[in-house]
């Protein structure tokens, strides 16, 4: 078994199994990438490529980089960074972000500070959100970094961002509601926009927002990965019955539907408060609507052996255009073309089939209801890392269904 060199860099790991590839096409031109990579990681003691790279990552200069500045080890990145300021530009984490976006993530001020002193740009965006590190600071509700950007000249608003609702959206709108985090960033003079004012539970700043514009109440809509939902359909799934009474009676629509046809009783749960969902049907939402099941549309996913070989031959050969990946080398990543998506999926097994991913609005009353058909449920709702609670249904062939809505609070957090 070999030894990996001191230091190792990607650029290295990739290089080897190019050679590799190289060399068994000279005997067998229908070799693949994945083999070459398989054999490189065999060498080296390894059980996959993934592996492999882990550890490669974890060795290389970047990886150490990355890995102080995630981990929260300022001393580490100090010193990693005066004997390498070039890295400071470096990418990191599925993702690719920034270093100081990193940093302001985990909550690792001692690690923000030293990145500012070094000249980093406090407003430099991430490729994938064309977010701030204060957008992520405030999402996962780190004060005290978030005061550190403004101090250092952040944009408090961060416009742009590709969720569109900005850093007291990113405080306010997702999973949680960091009250903490807004208070500061209204404190210091961000404007307020009505989803956060709704998340908040706001009263004043919802009802002088609307006496501002009335049109906040049915064209303001969340960006297309929240599915243009409506601020009563965010009052709703943040469980604010106060702040559904006062949208309906400002005049919000309780029937509007979102991109996915979800009206706001389609969101009420079992944690729902009881008197929201007699609020809307008051209002006139449709009784029928309440925790329906509806699929909202299924994306099929294929094993592949190479996903950034398919991902060239789907854009190139097919049209598509990429939509995101995950890991580097990817492992998974979405194409799509029109309204047709696909899912590809790196199969280190050699066994290929199909899963298919499909979308509810509720996992967890779909649960319910397949349980007692006596579905076979391989995995009941489960909130997984990257925001999706899954269920993992089979069909009597073995195919898998993968069905999924938006993850839960466990906790509860956003109950009063």
């Amino acid at each position: 078994m070999k030894a990996l060199p001191p230091n190792p860099h990607i650029d290295w790991l990739r290089k080897t199994a190019k050679q590799r590839l190289d060399a068994l096409r000279a005997h067998e031109p229908s070799a693949k990438l994945h083999r070459a990579q398989l054999e490189v990681a065999h060498e080296y003691g390894f059980a996959s490529w993934r592996a492999l790279k882990a550890r490669v990552d974890l060795l290389s200069i970047d990886g150490q980089i990355v890995v102080a500045a995630t981990r929260g080890n300022a001393r580490e990145l100090a010193s990693l960074l005066a004997k390498h300021p070039q890295k400071i530009a470096i990418t990191g984490s599925q993702w690719q972000r920034p270093l100081l976006h990193l940093a302001a993530a985990g909550g690792h001020l001692d690690c923000v500070e030293v990145l500012l002193r070094r000249g980093f740009d406090v407003n430099a965006r991430d490729r994938k959100d064309n977010a701030t590190a204060l957008h992520w600071a405030a999402e996962n509700g780190h004060l005290d970094v978030v005061t550190r950007l403004l101090d250092a000249g952040a944009d408090i608003d961060g416009e742009g961002d590709l969720h569109e609702v900005g850093v007291i959206g990113w405080a306010t709108c997702f999973r949680h509601t960091r009250r903490e985090v807004a208070d500061v960033l209204l404190a210091r003079g961000a404007k307020p926009t009505i989803f956060a004012a709704v998340a908040l539970d706001r009263a004043d700043l919802v009802r002088k927002l609307v006496d501002g514009d009335r049109s906040a109440l049915s064209l303001h809509k969340m960006s297309r990965f929240e599915h243009h939902r409506t601020p009563l359909h965010l009052a709703v799934i943040k469980n604010r019955p106060k702040m559904v009474e006062l949208l309906l009676g400002l005049g919000a629509d309780p029937l509007a539907k979102d991109s996915r046809g979800n009206t706001p009783l389609n969101f009420v749960s079992a944690r729902t408060d009881k008197t929201i969902p007699a609020l809307l049907v008051a209002a006139g939402a449709n009784p029928a609507e309440q925790r329906v099941s509806r699929l909202e549309k299924a994306v099929s996913t294929l094993d592949v052996k190479d996903v950034p070989a398919a991902i060239e031959y789907y854009v190139a050969k097919l049209g598509f255009h990429r939509n995101w990946e995950w890991g580097s080398p990817a492992t998974f990543a979405s194409v799509a073309r029109d309204e047709v998506e696909i899912f590809l999926h790196r199969n280190d097994q050699g066994v290929f089939g199909c899963a298919i991913a499909v979308f509810v609005h509720d996992v967890d009353a779909l649960h319910e209801e397949l349980r007692q058909r006596g579905a076979i449920i391989r995995q009941p709702p489960t909130n997984e890392p990257w925001g999706g609670r899954v269920m993992e249904v089979q069909d009597i062939d073995g195919h898998n269904l993968n069905i999924s809505s938006e993850a839960t609070d466990e906790e509860a957090e956003e109950k009063h």
